[in-house]
């Protein structure tokens, strides 16, 4: 990873940017930094929330693989950051892929998350860019260890918490998922290509009021391109299906509008707790 890059040396930074409020939070961050921001965004809805912290935003699909990096170079950028939601079943989608996309994926002997970005990785670095560790500007988003709301697990919530946690650390391992959905120690929902959110959906409603909901990291996250997150449409998730609780790996996960999601929690009696 690229931990020991040190961003005051830096002038610009390329944003390859997904949905979600994670891309318009790191170019504001970056912004702050006194860089400037080029965003490539890969979705036009996320146009609108880049462009007033950013100094250009351009709309790139995500399969226009040999014209982003075209761009990138034209640019003069050096180091980019990919960040924010895409939808990991356009991989199935070939027609909206370019020649260099199509040889991409022709050539990956897998076709999970990590082997996707790692090409991509190697696609940058063929071309002199080197992706950027995505935490360097969300540190302040990781919470600590301990809970963070009014209310605190119970054992029986606990017991929950643990065993998920287990569970949920040997799904990452080996690249299937970071979150699972617990009741009464039955592992009820784990992630897959679906996403998070989705996979809380179909837990709780499998498992009815008062299960658990528990997200970590892989054992050896790449931060350039995959961190845990979670955020209010997770949590208004959990509030629909009526869990007892969010479970987090403390320091590694992302919390997304903290804060918004704290008040939430202790107006619907949910404990939220890294572990």
């Amino acid at each position: 990873m690229n931990n020991k890059i040190d961003i005051t040396k830096l002038d610009r930074v390329g944003l390859i940017a997904g949905t979600g409020e994670l891309p318009r939070i790191v170019a504001k961050q970056a912004a702050e930094d006194n860089l400037k921001v080029f965003a490539i965004a890969l979705s036009k809805d996320s146009i609108s929330s880049l462009q007033p912290v950013c100094n250009k935003v351009i709309h790139l699909g995500i399969g226009q693989t040999n014209k982003i990096l075209k761009t990138l170079k034209n640019e003069k950028i050096k180091n980019v950051l990919m960040i924010g939601k895409v939808d990991k079943k356009v991989i199935f989608q070939t027609k909206i892929f370019d020649f260099r996309s199509l040889k991409i994926l022709k050539n990956m002997k897998l076709k999970d998350d990590k082997s996707l970005m790692m090409v991509v990785i190697d696609e940058l670095k063929l071309e002199g860019i080197s992706c950027l560790d995505q935490s360097i500007f969300l540190k302040k988003l990781f919470p600590s260890k301990g809970v963070l709301t009014k209310r605190k697990s119970t054992k029986s919530e606990w017991e929950d918490i643990q065993y998920g946690f287990s569970i949920a650390k040997k799904m990452a391992q080996m690249e299937i998922g970071q979150t699972v959905v617990v009741k009464d120690k039955s592992i009820v929902a784990v992630e897959a290509m679906e996403g998070t959110d989705q996979t809380i959906m179909r837990g709780l409603k499998i498992a009815g009021k008062g299960a658990v909901v528990v997200k970590v990291s892989r054992p050896k996250q790449d931060f350039r391109y995959d961190i845990p997150v979670v955020g209010e449409t997770t949590f208004s998730m959990m509030i629909k299906g009526k869990a007892a609780v969010l479970a987090l790996e403390a320091e590694r996960t992302l919390m997304v509008n903290k804060e918004k999601m704290v008040e939430l929690a202790n107006k619907y009696q949910i404990s939220i707790v890294a572990v």
